[in-house]
């Protein structure tokens, strides 16, 4: 008899226990947004808000390239809305290898309503990557300067 009581005991606490757990894996499960910094784990605002156009489009860029450039815009998601990538190349019927010449440009829309945008680059399409990052930073060093001056601008072609 006393082992019975026992019993019942350690399966009250067994599944109080487990309850507690799964209650605390709803409340962690939902609260993913703050630990993301608001992003949300069904809908990622970082890959919406980066669209490739013209020649490559993200299925021609490798799955590390991407994340480096999604990494630009989840540093600065609060200030910019969109940013687009067109690349074209010079002959437009060349296979596109890793030493090909690649011209690219940038648009940015940032959240309040400013567009940047650069002028047509070149990059061999190894370095592309990292010179679009190259110039998105500075863009966005030059966009917080003249901001920081209190300057109010809608649109701004940084040329430098």
């Amino acid at each position: 008899m006393y082992t019975r009581h026992r019993d019942k005991a350690k399966e009250y606490t067994r599944n109080l226990f487990l309850i507690l757990l799964a209650v605390g894996v709803v409340i962690i499960f939902f609260n993913l947004d703050v630990i993301r910094k608001g992003e949300s784990v069904f809908s990622k605002s970082a890959d919406k808000k980066l669209k490739f156009t013209g020649r490559l489009k993200q299925k021609d860029y490798s799955e590390r390239e991407v994340d480096r450039l999604l990494k630009f815009v989840k540093r600065y998601d609060e200030q910019i809305d969109g940013v687009t990538v067109k690349t074209s190349a010079q002959d437009t019927y060349t296979n596109i290898s890793d030493n090909t010449e690649l011209l690219f440009e940038i648009a940015m829309v940032l959240n309040d309503g400013t567009t940047i945008s650069t002028p047509v680059r070149r990059a061999r399409r190894k370095t592309l990557v990292a010179e679009i990052l190259y110039k998105l930073n500075k863009d966005m060093r030059a966009y917080q300067s003249l901001k920081k001056q209190g300057k109010k601008m809608d649109s701004l072609v940084n040329t430098m």
